[in-house]
Formats: C-alpha cells, sequence, structure tokens
C-alpha cells in the first residue's frame, strides 16, 4: 500500500460521516484513515456539482443531485481501494449506486450521451483529485513513477467503468420503453407542453379522466428512502376534497408526478397542512379544470417545488400554491429579489438576532393593519416595544414615503430565504 496514501484527508468536511457509505468506507477507513473518507467525501460532492453544472437538466424537478453524489462518492472510495491495493483482486471502479443512477438516467428519458458525458466530467474530476493529492503527499524522487501508475491505472478502469454503467442504462431503458409509464410520462408532458393531443387516446393511455376538476402533485423522498410515495397521494387529495380518479407517474429515483380529479369541499378547514408523510416531500398545485388544468395545476406544482428548494432540502417538505403564490411570483428572478431586498431594507436585512426581531416585529405590524395592540398581543410584548421596534426598524431601511407595499414584499422574501446578502457600510 502506498505510504503516501495514509497522508489523505479533506478540508470542508465538518459533519459526522453518513451512514450510507457502507462497507466500503468501513474498509478505507480502517486501512487508509478517517481523513481518506472525509476526502472520498468531499471529491464525490465536486464531482456531482461539475456534473450537475455540465448538465442542467438535472437541476429540474424532483432533482437525482443527493442520489448522485452517494454515486460519485461511492466512486471516489472504489478508486482509493484500487489505487491503494487494498480491495478485492481484480476489483473495479463500478459500484452498484453507479448502476442504480445509470437506471434512473433512463427512467427520466435522458440520453445515453447524457450518461456518457456525465461519466467523462466525472472522471476528470477524480483523476485530477488524485494526481494532486499524488503530487503534494509523494516525495519528489517517487512522484514521476506513482503519478505514471495512477493514471494508467485509472485509463484502463474507464473503458470497464463507461459499460457496466451503459449497460444498465440500456437495459432499463429497454424496460422502460415497453412499460405503461413510459407511454403516460410521454403524453403529459405533450399535454404540460401545450402540445395538441387527441382527448379520447389521451384518457385511453393514461386510464384518467381529462374533465373535472384537476389538482397536481409533485413527491419525492431522499436518495436512501423505502418509503412508498403513492401512499401520501391520496391523502393530500382529500385535504382539498373528495378524489374520484388519480393518476401516478414515476419520474426518477424516488419521485413521482401525481394528479387527482376531486370533487371540491369549501367546507374543509385543514385544507394546506400538512398530512403525515413520512419522509417525503409533497408540493401541490392549485384546483383547475379540464385539459388545460392539469397542465396550469402541474406548472403551479414545479413553481412551488423550485421555491421551496431554495428555501430548504430539509424532509419532509409541504406547500400547496395556494399558500405561497406571492412568494413564487416575487422569487421567480432570485437575483432580482435579493438586490430588491438589499435596497429596501439595508441594515435591516441583516443575520443577526437583533435585526430578526425588528424584521418580526415590523411584518406583523404591516399585515396587521398597523395595530400596534394586536401586534403587541400576538408577539406578547408591550405597545412601547412594539413602537420602539418598528420605528427603528423603518430607520434602519430609511423609510420616507407613505406606502409600505415595497417594505412588506421585501420582508415576505427574507422570511422565506433569508433575504439579501448582509448589509455593508
Amino acid at each position: 500500500m502506498p505510504q503516501w496514501m495514509l497522508g489523505l484527508s479533506g478540508s470542508r468536511v465538518t459533519s459526522p460521516i453518513p451512514e450510507w457509505l457502507g462497507n466500503q468506507a468501513d474498509r478505507v477507513r480502517g486501512n487508509l484513515g478517517t481523513g481518506a473518507v472525509d476526502w472520498a467525501l468531499e471529491v464525490g460532492a465536486d464531482i456531482a456539482s461539475r456534473i450537475s453544472q455540465a448538465m442542467p437538466a438535472l437541476n429540474e424537478g424532483a432533482s437525482p443531485l443527493a442520489a448522485v453524489q452517494s454515486a460519485t462518492t461511492a466512486t471516489a472510495l472504489q478508486a482509493l481501494t484500487l489505487v491503494s491495493g487494498i480491495g478485492e483482486p481484480h476489483g473495479a471502479l463500478d459500484s452498484a449506486e453507479v448502476r442504480e443512477i445509470a437506471r434512473d438516467f433512463a427512467r427520466r428519458g435522458m440520453e445515453l450521451d447524457d450518461l456518457l458525458r456525465s461519466i467523462r466530467v466525472g472522471y476528470a474530476v477524480l483523476a485530477a483529485a488524485l494526481l494532486d493529492a499524488a503530487t503534494e503527499l509523494v516525495p519528489p524522487g517517487e512522484c514521476s513513477a506513482e503519478l505514471r501508475r495512477i493514471s494508467v491505472l485509472l485509463f484502463e478502469e474507464l473503458d470497464d467503468f463507461t459499460g457496466v454503467a451503459a449497460a444498465a442504462f440500456l437495459d432499463e431503458q429497454s424496460i422502460w420503453a415497453a412499460g405503461m409509464s413510459a407511454g403516460q410520462l410521454e403524453l403529459v408532458s405533450k399535454i404540460i407542453d401545450n402540445e395538441p393531443v387527441d382527448p379520447s387516446h389521451a384518457e385511453q393511455v393514461l386510464g384518467y379522466p381529462l374533465g373535472g376538476c384537476h389538482l397536481a402533485m409533485i413527491v419525492w423522498g431522499g436518495p436512501h428512502s423505502k418509503y412508498d410515495l403513492r401512499s401520501v397521494v391520496d391523502p393530500v387529495l382529500r385535504q382539498w376534497g373528495t378524489p374520484t380518479a388519480t393518476l401516478i407517474i414515476p419520474v426518477g429515483l424516488q419521485a413521482i408526478w401525481a394528479w387527482g380529479t376531486v370533487v371540491p369541499d369549501p367546507a374543509r378547514a385543514l385544507r394546506g397542512s400538512a398530512p403525515d408523510l413520512g419522509d417525503a416531500s409533497v408540493v401541490v398545485g392549485e384546483l383547475h379544470s379540464g385539459l388545460i388544468g392539469i397542465r396550469e395545476s402541474h406548472l403551479e406544482a414545479r413553481a412551488v417545488e423550485r421555491l421551496v428548494r431554495l428555501k430548504s432540502n430539509d424532509l419532509p417538505i409541504f406547500a400547496a400554491h395556494e399558500n405561497v403564490a406571492l412568494e413564487v411570483l416575487l422569487l421567480s428572478d432570485v437575483e432580482a429579489a435579493n438586490q430588491f431586498v438589499a435596497r429596501t431594507l439595508g441594515p435591516l436585512a441583516d443575520d443577526d438576532a437583533r435585526m430578526a426581531d425588528l424584521r418580526s416585529t415590523l411584518s406583523l405590524y404591516l399585515d396587521m393593519d398597523h395595530s400596534l395592540a394586536k401586534t403587541a398581543a400576538v408577539e406578547h410584548i408591550s405597545k412601547n416595544t412594539v413602537t420602539y421596534r418598528v420605528q427603528k426598524a423603518l430607520a434602519l431601511c430609511a423609510h420616507t414615503n407613505g406606502s409600505t407595499t415595497d417594505l412588506q414584499a421585501a420582508l415576505r422574501i427574507h422570511s422565506w430565504i433569508g433575504g439579501a446578502p448582509r448589509h455593508e457600510g
């Protein structure tokens, strides 16, 4: 085993090593130390990031990036076992995680070229990281030979690695193309893209009525979740009324698109609150009628999904368009929204406890029609404290005109995603 590999370490890893790394991480840790596992985690994250940049489609919809990172980290660990010689005889770089991601590319309707491109991008990052580490840690007199050894080893493994991933992709693509879900996904994609479809044919393929009121949702889980995502569809629909039909289509690893025809019940008091989701996340559009309603409700759900991914990656998440419609509009351009917050709030946007208290009181005061008494009652503080905080907040953001519309919008943006960067000057 090359001694230089005992010096591998990470520079960014601060959290405990994830449990999902499994036996390969245990082997690397036992032979090369925890620093080598940290190194693999960081390289895996870098590979996933570069693949995401090269392939923007992976950032659309229920993103598989967490699963991609799991696969890239597994590959980094495999590379360490190969280069160090601690792996199985005749070991390879591929892994179960890599084969699963290849199958997921096929399920998403991506092309083989997309998979091969991601491999080329990722392999370049992995090779550079290994060679950079060796250059830093190998004694100068031995460096040239070691770099050549690593380069040859990685080059020899590339064909096998690519072949295994491509085979998994093509096998899954054949299964997927023959399945009903592929036809359904193709058809609903045409509806979403506003392409003409024959209603009778569409109902036959989808097994779902095009008339009535439709509610769309997008459901996703973590990359290692075993939760049945389909189980949340009916409880969510029942918050809007009585479901009469459902359409559920898998769209990738741990993600589904779903629609339901619903007989609306205006008396439902819990509409928009979160049912029991297990470890799944759900975003919901609004009720719309007819064929165009399938499209409109789904596009609203996708807009909400983009919104909630700005705020948090924690699971579970539940958000309905009717509850965040204004935020969807305000944050359709995130960079512009942050600039707007910076201009409007100034120092009031700073991230500290004092500014947070001032923002909270001012926002509540504006929402309650400038009522000191109502604001004080909700925040459990005195009216004098409300007055002081409101005046201080208005002074910090240099608010001088009578309209507070911009202030309310900026505060709403800030409460959703943390607002603008820290004020300077």
